[in-house]
Formats: C-alpha cells, sequence, structure tokens
C-alpha cells in the first residue's frame, strides 16, 4: 500500500476523506508537496528543491509586480500591508501556500518585523518569511570580522559562526528576532574559501535564465537588494527596504545596482579574496532525516549541494575575462560589459526596440525622483523638529555612506549614488544598443524611430538621444522648498543638475534639488550650518562646496570620510549621457 510520509496513513484513508477534495487537489498542484515531519520554530513539512524555487520567485515576482502596478496601497505597502493584503501577497491564498502550510505570522510580530527593517534585514525576512508559511527549513548565520576592530559591514571579509536554525529555535518569535535582528549587510561578506565558509547565506549565482530567478540576490559594499524581476530584455529589477522610520518598502528599476564584482585573482595570495560581491543565490538549508521521514537535522547545504541551485564562480572568471580582454566571446557576439552579458543571456526576446524602452525608462527614472522628494521632505521635518545631524567627518568606523543614527535615516548620498547611476545606466543601454547594431543589425526593433532615417551606429545614437531629450522635457516632478512653496524641475533640469544635488540633510530643499545659491529658486532659503563631530559648526555654503567631491560619485566609498579641507578640484566627473552616446558620430558607416 502506498505511502505519504507527511499525513503518515495510508493513501486509502485519503481516498475515504481523510482529507478533503480541495486539499487534495490542492497538494496535486503543488510542485514541491509536503514530504517530511518535523519541528522547531515552526512545523517543517517540505524540502527545499529547484521546483520550490521556482514556487518562491513566482511569490517574489507578484510583490514586486504589486508594487509597480497595483493599487496606491499596493505601491506604497510597507511590511504589514504586503504580507496581510491577500491580492499582494500569494501565500494568503490557500492553493498557493498548499497542504500543510503555516498560518499567517502574528500581527505584532510582523509589527516588530517592520521596526526592524533595513535594506540587509529585509534580504533577510523575506525567504525566512516564505520558508516558515511553506513549512520549510530555514537557517540565518551570525558574522565576526576577520579584521580585529574593523565593522563587518566594511571589512575585508568576514567569518560565519552559529546562526539561528528553526529547527532548534524554541518559538517563531525567538527565531525570526534573532535570525532577522542579527542579520546585517556583513553576512554576505564571506569569501568562497574562507574559515566556515560553507555556513554562509548565500553563493555565487550562475549568470543564466534557470537560476539567476526572483528572491535571488544582489550585494555591493553594504547595498543589499532582492532580485524581484527580470524582463523580456534581460534587464534585472529589484526590492529594496529603506532605513528611515517608516521603513518605506520600494523598487530599484533598472541593472546600474548590479557591478562590482571583484575579478578572480585580483589579490596574489588568494585568488577568492573579495569575491562575494555580486548576484548571490541563497544557501538553502536541507533537513535531514529518519526512514520515516521524520526530520533529525537542519543543515546547510555544502557548495557541491548547492550547484543545483545555480551554485557557480563564473561571475568572477568573466569579470576577469572582461578586465583582461575587455570583452567576452558569446553566442558568436562581443559583449563588452558585465551588463551587456547579463542583457544577452537572460533576455527571451530576439529583438530590442530602442524607442519603447527609452520611454518607459524615463518614467521609471522619474518615479525614482519623486522617492527622492518624498525623502527628503521627511528628512527637513527631522531637522527642523530635532535640530541638525551631524556629518560623520573623519571617523574609523563609520563614514558618510555608511553610518549610524540620524545621518544613516536622512542622509542620501548612498541613494544618490544610486540614482546617479540609474541615470547613466540609460547611456550604458544606448551604447549596448548601438555596438549591437554593428554586430547585428536587425536585432534593433526601429519601431517608433522611422523618421529619424538611420542606416548608421551615428544615426542611431543622435535618434536614441532626441527620443531621451524629448522625454527629459515632458516629464517633471514638484518639489517644495523650504517656504512651502511648490517648484517644478524637469527631468531635464535635473539632468543638467546631477551632480549640484545636496546629500547634506541638513541643507534645506533648495539645494537638496541642486538650487544655485544666485537663483530666484534659492532666494530667501535658510542656511542652516553641518554640525561635525568635534562641534564645529560649517557654514552652509562651505560644507556644499567642499563636499563636491562626494557628489560626483558613482560607486559608494568604504572609507573615512572628510570635510574640513576636502579638495574642490583635480577629480574626474563622468560626462553626462547627450555627451557620452554623442561620441559615436564617428560611426557613419552604412550598416542598412
Amino acid at each position: 500500500m502506498p505511502f505519504f510520509p507527511y499525513f503518515n496513513r495510508p493513501l486509502t484513508l485519503l481516498l475515504l476523506g481523510a482529507v478533503s477534495l480541495t486539499a487534495l487537489l490542492a497538494a496535486a498542484a503543488d510542485p514541491n508537496p509536503p514530504s517530511i515531519r518535523g519541528g522547531g520554530a515552526w512545523p517543517i513539512r517540505r524540502q527545499w528543491t529547484p521546483a520550490e524555487t521556482m514556487h518562491y520567485a513566482r511569490w517574489v515576482e507578484h510583490l514586486f509586480d504589486k508594487k509597480t502596478t497595483g493599487t496606491v496601497e499596493q505601491r506604497t505597502a510597507k511590511l504589514e500591508y504586503l504580507l496581510t493584503d491577500p491580492d499582494m501577497n500569494l501565500l494568503q491564498d490557500p492553493s498557493f501556500l498548499g497542504e500543510g502550510g503555516n498560518p499567517q505570522m502574528p500581527a505584532g510580530l510582523i509589527r516588530s518585523m517592520h521596526h526592524l527593517m533595513d535594506c540587509g534585514k529585509f534580504t533577510a525576512f523575506l525567504p525566512a518569511y516564505y520558508a516558515y508559511r511553506r513549512a520549510l527549513p530555514w537557517i540565518t548565520a551570525t558574522v565576526s570580522s576577520g579584521q580585529r576592530g574593523v565593522d563587518v559591514r566594511i571589512s575585508d571579509f568576514n567569518i560565519p559562526y552559529g546562526g539561528t536554525n528553526s529547527f532548534t529555535s524554541p518559538s517563531l518569535s525567538q527565531f525570526f528576532n534573532a535570525a532577522v535582528g542579527h542579520f546585517i549587510s556583513g553576512n554576505y561578506r564571506v569569501n568562497l574559501n574562507g574559515r566556515n565558509a560553507e555556513q554562509s547565506d548565500t553563493v555565487p549565482v550562475a549568470l543564466n535564465r534557470d537560476k539567476l530567478l526572483p528572491g535571488c540576490m544582489n550585494y555591493l559594499d553594504g547595498h543589499c537588494l532582492v532580485l524581484a524581476k527580470v524582463t523580456e530584455y534581460g534587464e534585472l529589477y529589484f526590492l529594496n527596504c529603506s532605513t528611515t522610520t517608516s521603513r518605506d518598502i520600494f523598487t530599484y528599476n533598472g541593472m546600474n545596482v548590479v557591478g562590482g564584482m571583484t575579478p578572480r585573482g585580483s589579490d596574489p595570495d588568494d585568488e577568492w579574496a573579495g569575491c562575494f560581491q555580486g548576484l548571490r543565490v541563497l544557501r538553502y538549508p536541507i533537513a535531514e532525516t529518519d526512514g520515516r521521514g521524520n526530520v533529525t537535522r537542519v543543515r546547510r547545504r555544502t557548495d557541491a549541494e548547492m550547484r543545483e541551485f545555480g551554485f557557480s564562480t563564473e561571475q568572477y572568471d568573466l569579470t576577469r575575462e572582461m578586465y583582461d580582454n575587455h570583452f567576452i566571446e558569446e553566442g558568436g557576439l562581443r559583449p563588452s560589459s558585465i551588463h551587456d552579458l547579463i542583457r544577452l543571456r537572460m533576455k527571451t526576446l530576439d529583438r530590442i526596440a530602442p524607442a519603447a524602452f527609452i520611454r518607459q525608462y524615463c518614467d521609471e527614472l522619474l518615479q525614482a525622483y519623486l522617492e527622492r522628494e518624498r525623502f527628503i521632505q521627511d528628512a527637513w521635518k527631522d531637522v527642523l523638529r530635532n535640530g541638525p545631524i551631524v556629518y560623520p567627518e573623519d571617523r574609523d568606523k563609520d563614514n558618510i555612506f555608511q553610518a549610524t543614527g540620524r545621518w544613516e535615516t536622512w542622509s542620501s548620498p548612498s541613494s544618490d549614488v544610486d540614482r546617479r547611476n540609474k541615470y547613466f545606466y540609460l547611456a550604458d543601454w544606448m551604447e549596448y544598443a548601438i555596438r549591437m547594431f554593428e554586430m547585428k543589425p536587425d536585432f534593433i526593433d526601429m519601431t517608433g524611430l522611422e523618421s529619424y532615417g538611420i542606416r548608421s551606429q551615428a544615426d542611431l545614437a543622435a535618434a536614441m538621444i532626441a527620443e531621451k531629450n524629448q522625454h527629459f522635457d515632458r516629464l517633471s516632478l514638484d518639489y517644495t522648498n523650504s517656504k512651502g512653496k511648490t517648484v517644478t524641475l524637469t527631468l531635464k533640469d535635473i539632468e543638467e543638475r546631477l551632480y549640484d544635488l545636496s546629500f547634506d540633510p541638513n541643507h534645506p530643499p533648495e539645494l537638496r534639488w541642486g538650487a544655485p545659491f544666485d537663483s530666484d529658486e534659492f532666494a530667501g532659503a535658510p542656511e542652516p550650518p553641518t554640525p561635525l563631530p568635534d562641534g564645529f559648526k560649517m557654514p552652509m555654503k562651505e560644507a556644499y562646496r567642499l563636499q563636491a567631491f562626494y557628489r560626483s560619485l558613482c560607486q559608494r566609498e568604504t572609507t573615512t570620510s572628510y570635510l574640513r579641507g576636502m579638495f574642490t578640484t583635480g577629480y574626474p566627473i563622468r560626462d553626462k549621457l547627450d555627451a557620452q552616446v554623442g561620441k559615436w558620430s564617428y560611426a557613419t558607416s552604412p550598416l542598412l
């Protein structure tokens, strides 16, 4: 007689009505039906399988879709709404949750998790919550710094030890408070061949559509994101959570955040040193069982066991190849950047349509700056209510990108880096299209560009610049200045001020949006100083002048930040889009 491990009863009894027909149908549709029995913080009834990770990917992608195209409440949803709205959270649907799933997390625990959230803890919470609801095992590591006295968020490497295991944790609340509460961005900074490396939370993932799924992670120098969607163009989209008191959950629309992979062999003494940045897949735990399907232990999967889930070091090998050769051979083409390679591998379309892509991307870019305006208003209210915020000058463990307290909450150097990168990503994408046009002219769908009479790469470059400028002139946002009045800026205005937007929360909204000091827009704005750790108060205009270098950066720094005596000239500044893409004006040879 067949045996059904989860129910521990003969199949005959099931057919006689031990469970409902609805439950049987749900089990039949379940990609990973219950197969084991265990306890701990919650009942364990399933193993992680490749089919389960596809189910998890579907759940994450649905959250993203609702965050981007749902109702106003869904687009602005924070953790509690995201988990309790049955239209957002597929796990609230019994047919998706599956037979033997666990009930919704208690409301009080959801609220306590909300108050813990930041970008790192959000990446720890989502898979743990899913594991709980689907009755899967879960483990989260604790890490210590590999460098004495260096913060785990910026150390050269970290060492995982101990951690929190759902099988041995005494309760749901204790598990989540420990597993999420102790998680920090430094959890990702574990070298592949380092001490206790197989206790890490993630491993690098293969760059293909079968393995790089929603639910994977992207890590770059303290910035943690959940991969939430892969478009038909091969673009990667992410979910993130802010550190503000409101703990906003928002989307990153674009692949500009992907990068920073260390080329394999960068350190002559350790070929894998630093190879923890980039795209990662969760190190799914495995439940060991006895002959009756009872769980006896939950442990990490080894690197070898993670192969079927996508573990691969190719990111670092490809980055090395790109570094050495400046291109990669891929299907008869030569992508000249990791972004180009990812697009080629992840796309499902045979052609790309620049006009449609540029229009959509400009809309997304505007949304990124609308989010910035909401943040600036909250920051300004905090400064008015609670006083000035200390600039982390010349500190060993903090800098302007990675600090603690109110500076971490209300300054914007990191998110401004992301927005600059998002802007420049459009330029890089255009260059990708231009390069592909030469390699494979029919790869470019000219719909919407017919009036430009495109025959050469130079023609395509000029047409895309013109399209972008039309959208930048059309799209605008309103910000509220320090006097409560509305000021309108187009995307073209913001582009012109790209390196002028202040990240200092002590500055009034006018300066946060880069208004020139001698303009009517800035006239009458307050000029609060920026306080420094030793009590010195830097006058606003001088602080702004000395922060110019940091406003030009397109990557976060992990070293000490300065203000007094800071250089204000002599550093490279990246050309803006028109200048970058306009350099293709020489490529006039006809391709069509």
